[in-house]
């Protein structure tokens, strides 16, 4: 009888040995709760450096097709006026500090249709996008009309600035007396708001890119 009381009260203690008490389930959950909280945030600051990332490569994607266009239209300029709606005579390359028109080459005709392959081609800013406009001919009747396509988004000012062959510099094209003269290059100063501001110097072949 004794044997069996002592056995029983032994199974007992060792019960009692293997269970938890309330406050140490109450510690466990408290810190069970501490730590998921670390680790959320820190996920939750992943994702959102992750987010801020793709958002830059995005940016700087969208900028440098944006320039590619730009650049290869300024290279591609050449020595042909135009006539705009009204019979007047447009210099080759016409611009200031803030926009800039211009002839150019290298027009593709994939299809070989019964047209140039010059363009006339316009860069500006309005409000916050860097736009391009195209016009179908060279030489414009009044019924032409402009296609202007935003080329960049979130751009906060753009300015041009032109240099001379003797080495001058103007924010105005042609000088006086030189309408039929391209500049030896062109500077682009770009301010965005995801990249700040971005410069380019394009040089110009004197009688165009042929």
């Amino acid at each position: 009888m004794i044997c069996a009381r002592a056995s029983a009260s032994l199974r007992g203690a060792r019960a009692r040995m293997v269970g938890f008490t309330l406050l140490e389930v109450v510690v466990a959950v408290g810190l069970f709760a501490v730590v998921s909280a670390l680790a959320f945030g820190g996920l939750s600051s992943l994702l959102r450096s992750r987010e801020q990332l793709a958002s830059a490569a995005a940016d700087l994607a969208d900028m440098q097709l944006a320039m590619q266009i730009f650049e290869r239209d300024v290279r591609s300029a050449l020595l042909r006026p135009v006539r705009d709606s009204y019979g007047e005579v447009l210099p080759s390359m016409a611009g200031d500090a803030d926009s800039l028109e211009l002839t150019r080459s290298g027009y593709s005709n994939g299809l070989q249709l019964a047209r140039s392959e010059l363009e006339r081609v316009a860069w500006r800013q309005q409000k916050d996008a860097w736009q391009r406009g195209r016009w179908a001919v060279l030489d414009r009747a009044p019924t032409t009309s402009v296609d202007v396509a935003d080329v960049l988004t979130g751009v906060t000012r753009m300015q041009l600035r032109y240099r001379t062959r003797d080495g001058q510099e103007t924010d105005r094209w042609p000088l006086p007396g030189r309408e039929d003269q391209l500049p030896l290059a062109l500077e682009l100063r770009l301010q965005t708001r995801s990249l700040g501001e971005i410069r380019r110097l394009i040089e110009i072949s004197p009688g165009g890119w042929q």
